[in-house]
């Protein structure tokens, strides 16, 4: 079910938006009502005028799926420019390290995959776009996180932490622990923090502004992240976050993402 919020019809009509996407299939008003917490015909007005909108579509089934318009508008949106600017470069990146690649976004305390690269090996970490991880727990996520005060990440992780694997953080302090450590060496790696068997290395990647916009990672199984081919892909990695960066228009290339800590945390 949706998070509790003010009800309207704008935060209802998005609401049906997302549960309609959330899905892998088209679906029933029925569902979307079940999902959202609204009486089917509150939903089947709301359904009518973003079908007229095309912004949804009804199947001969009558079940629903997104529209043309919305993904119109999607298209303008600025993880998509990002992640058409970056894809060319990722596939360079790929065909040099023979692991997987991903560009991700973060959303409040979880990381958005909005574009992706696989490995053509047999065994590869596997993805998809528009993918959702919790960010403390992958190295994408743990990267956007080290560009920040520690005080803004406090106020984002939940309490407790969700933990994927018995390898995942348990404590706030961890988290803070493993934020120092990226911000010292200047990349994240995380080992089956996330899955089981699986690692990834990444590095932030900067804006036009010089902040943070997004983190670029690799994907890999964990026994093929021995410590020479972490260092050739990180080298690689960094390679290609430069290249992205100056498409981005980034103006100081050899500047930290990592900005210096404030107040006692810091410290701790």
């Amino acid at each position: 079910m949706t998070p509790s919020r003010k009800r309207s019809g704008l935060n209802s009509g998005l609401d049906i938006l997302e549960a309609i996407a959330a899905g892998s299939a088209p679906v029933s008003l029925t569902m979307i009502a079940q999902e959202i917490g609204m009486s089917k015909s509150s939903v089947h007005t709301l359904l009518t005028t973003l079908d007229q909108r095309g912004y949804v579509r009804r199947l001969d089934d009558q079940r629903y799926t997104i529209g043309i318009r919305a993904w119109q508008v999607g298209c303008v949106a600025t993880p998509l420019w990002m992640s058409r600017v970056a894809g060319p470069y990722m596939t360079e990146l790929v065909n040099k390290v023979a692991d997987g690649a991903a560009l991700a976004v973060l959303d409040g305390v979880e990381t958005v995959c909005i574009q992706l690269v696989e490995s053509t090996q047999v065994v590869r970490v596997h993805d998809n776009i528009g993918n959702r991880c919790l960010a403390w727990c992958v190295s994408n996520g743990i990267s956007m996180l080290a560009t920040m005060q520690d005080e803004e990440v406090l106020r984002l992780l939940p309490d407790p932490l969700p933990r994927p694997t018995e390898f995942s953080f348990a404590s706030e302090a961890e988290v803070l622990d493993k934020l120092a450590e990226v911000r010292a060496v200047g990349h994240s790696l995380m080992r089956r923090t996330w899955r089981p068997d699986t690692s990834g290395i990444s590095l932030p990647v900067r804006g036009a502004d010089n902040r943070t916009v997004a983190a670029l990672c690799v994907s890999m199984p964990d026994y093929r992240a021995t410590p020479d081919r972490l260092d050739e892909t990180l080298a690689e990695l960094r390679h290609t976050v430069r290249q992205i960066e100056r498409e981005f228009g980034v103006t100081e290339p050899d500047a930290s993402p990592f900005p210096i800590q404030k107040g006692v945390l810091a410290a701790q």
